[in-house]
């Protein structure tokens, strides 16, 4: 391979998000060589809004507080007719990306790891015991970096996944604007509305503080994101200040996620190893999951897969619910709001989106007949439309050729 070389480490993470600087971070505290690669020429996301529960702080370990804008202790729920509205026991927070980005950054560097910005992955070769990278840098150069471990953490679209043979994951597509928050949403409650005709997801409203919000929705294309976004902001009287978007992984179960080769190993973190919730479409908490999974398995010389467990299982119950939710319309969630009475109300909020099966199985004791709305929804025929997948509804994965 040509070029000069970083040398050898232990470990090397390719990206520099959430998940790949929180493994960068542990590996470095338990006494590992890392280096971080990213391929942007600064270490931080394009600025993003997020809300993020309160689980975010215990598997952190420590409070971003550069990072909080807001926290919001009640989540209002709105349907066609209906309305129901959630009060949390812990707040979620709202937080933004760069600024969460940047404070691991600084707890990686501290703790010992090199971080290396502007360096763009483009080949990797298997050696007897090594996986050796290419990389080109900010100014076209070319240069080596080898370590027995490599952790992708290089998002949805991951060259780690791409460059050692395991693939990637179909994705569907973010959008929000940054809005003034508007007099009629109050600054402690997250909105959500759920309009199947525009979006099998939901849009929502996060309020920053007592001045700005962010509206927005997934979607299962940008074109749709766009024109349904389009309409919300004109129904709601909102006028866009700024706009932020991406592409966030559709979780796989089963999907490949390591690779071992004589004494090197692969694994996927975060969006690169699809660890979002399909039902929310967040990612941050349950990314920092399978970083922290990644980091038992070298630590302890253990399998990743089997360190996943329980995000897997967590990640493929929140599976099994979208599927059920995805085939509800208009009228059926005019009828789930009007299930959520005052047991299910304190069930909801009892718990985070980051403990569905803490949420899920006492919110059905709670009120029985949601089994039934998901009973019937689940027997109607449903019709998937071209480019879906029709085991789940979600988008179809398109391999690279």
């Amino acid at each position: 391979m040509p070029g000069e070389s970083f040398g050898a480490s232990d470990v090397i993470v390719v990206g520099a998000g959430t998940a790949g600087l929180y493994a960068a971070y542990h590996l470095a505290k338990n006494g590992a060589r890392v280096r971080v690669f990213e391929a942007s020429e600064r270490v931080g996301p394009p600025a993003r809004t997020l809300i993020i529960t309160s689980r975010l702080l215990d598997a952190l370990g420590f409070v971003p507080t550069s990072a909080i804008l807001n926290r919001t202790a009640k989540l209002a729920l709105n349907s066609r007719q209906r309305s129901a509205t959630v009060v949390l026991r812990e707040a979620d927070a709202i937080v933004e990306r760069e600024a969460l980005v940047q404070s691991l950054a600084e707890k990686a560097m501290a703790a010992g790891a090199e971080v290396n910005a502007g360096w763009r992955l483009v080949g990797c070769e298997w050696e007897t015991a090594r996986l050796a990278l290419r990389l080109v840098g900010p100014h076209g150069e070319e240069r080596t970096a080898e370590a027995r471990h490599v952790i992708g953490a290089d998002g949805a679209s991951s060259r780690v996944a791409e460059a050692t043979g395991l693939g990637g994951f179909p994705k569907v597509s973010l959008l929000q604007a940054r809005v003034v928050l508007p007099a009629w949403a109050p600054a402690d409650t997250t909105q959500v509305w759920f309009d199947p005709e525009s979006t099998r997801f939901f849009f929502w409203l996060e309020p920053e503080g007592a001045i700005h919000a962010t509206v927005g929705l997934i979607a299962d294309s940008p074109h749709q994101a766009q024109a349904a976004l389009a309409r919300f902001l004109e129904r709601h009287r909102l006028e866009p200040l700024s706009y932020q978007g991406g592409q966030i992984p559709y979780y796989r179960q089963g999907a490949a996620v390591s690779r071992r080769q004589g004494g090197a190993q692969v694994l996927l973190v975060g969006d690169a190893a699809g660890q979002v919730k399909v039902t929310t479409v967040g990612g941050v908490v349950t990314g920092l999951r399978g970083a922290r999974a990644a980091v038992r398995a070298i630590v302890r010389e253990a399998d990743y897969a089997r360190e996943l467990g329980a995000l897997r299982r967590e990640l493929g119950l929140h599976l099994l619910v979208h599927k059920v939710v995805s085939r509800l319309g208009a009228r059926e969630y005019d009828e789930m709001l009007d299930l959520l009475s005052g047991p299910l109300l304190r069930a909801l909020g009892a718990y985070t989106r980051d403990e569905i099966a803490r949420v899920l199985f006492p919110s059905l004791l709670a009120q029985p007949r949601l089994l039934f709305l998901a009973a019937r929804c689940v027997a109607r025929p449903r019709h998937v439309a071209p480019g879906r997948d029709a085991s789940t509804g979600g988008p179809r994965l398109e391999r690279p050729r």
